[in-house]
């Protein structure tokens, strides 16, 4: 098989605030585009929803939610670093004039009808990183309380995972390749750590992804160093879907917590 490197960017349709959606865009691999990533043999996520209630997987997974990027028609992932921030990746949002209308929903989850879902306006751009691919957005209160006071946030790793430990992802998708009508509520993809030097600033896992997962974290798995924190910022796959030899691939933690301190975060 001939591997390539393939974003994780899935143009598909806005999510409006009140009490419609518009109809999904097709995925962008159908439009003919190489960007893509992941399933890595089957499909082994879960919905977040699934999680025990008391299970910090699912506390954690509180702090992620789907975002909806009008200025160039598409939906990412993203995840709430500080009470009025959240990251994602800089191909999802890679200037002030994409931000321009973002908006993040944290309970767009199974079971939760559109019109409850809950809109954060996060459309104030704060800096991008084209070398990390990551891109941090600044949120307003709504009712009086920003997101992370509702969802908390997620801590970042203050060094990098190993290779063979646990991680998961929680990431805002389904398996349209098998269903493309369904709908991209949040998921827990669970995996191992493949390889924390496939690049310089780059480590390897085999958690399951798709096209509009980019910009989820990367967590540390149960019982490891950095357990339920942020070890990496999901942005690309290699290889073809359902191929057990295909990988996805997040930036290290060291660099994300870098480019963070740079800004005061």
């Amino acid at each position: 098989m001939n591997l390539k490197i393939v974003r994780a960017f899935l143009v598909v349709g806005l999510t409006g605030c009140g009490a419609s959606e518009l109809p999904m865009d097709v995925p962008d691999a159908e439009l003919g585009s190489n960007e893509s990533n992941v399933i890595v043999g089957s499909v082994n996520w879960t919905a977040a929803t699934s999680l025990s209630s008391t299970s910090t997987e699912r506390a954690r997974s509180k702090a992620v939610g789907y975002l909806s990027i009008p200025a160039v028609g598409s939906r990412c992932t993203a995840w709430l670093v500080a009470d009025d921030k959240v990251i994602t990746n800089n191909h999802c949002i890679g200037s002030s004039a994409d931000a321009v209308g973002a908006k993040v929903s944290f309970n767009y989850e199974d079971g939760v009808a559109s019109t409850s879902r809950i809109w954060y306006d996060c459309s104030t751009f704060v800096r991008t990183w084209t070398a990390e691919d990551m891109t941090v957005i600044q949120c307003k209160a709504l009712n009086g309380y920003l997101p992370g006071q509702v969802y908390g946030k997620l801590t970042v790793a203050s060094g990098n995972a190993t290779n063979n430990s646990a991680m998961y992802i929680v990431h805002q998708n389904c398996d349209y390749n098998a269903t493309p009508s369904c709908v991209p509520t949040k998921k827990y993809s669970p995996g191992t750590v493949l390889n924390t030097n496939v690049t310089s600033n780059e480590l390897s896992y085999n958690a399951d992804t798709l096209g509009g997962s980019s910009g989820s974290p990367v967590l540390g798995g149960a019982g490891t160093t950095y357990a339920h924190q942020v070890i990496g910022l999901h942005h690309v796959g290699v290889g073809s879907n359902y191929s057990t030899s295909a990988s996805n691939r997040g930036v290290e933690a060291s660099a994300i917590k870098a480019r963070l301190s740079s800004i005061g975060l």
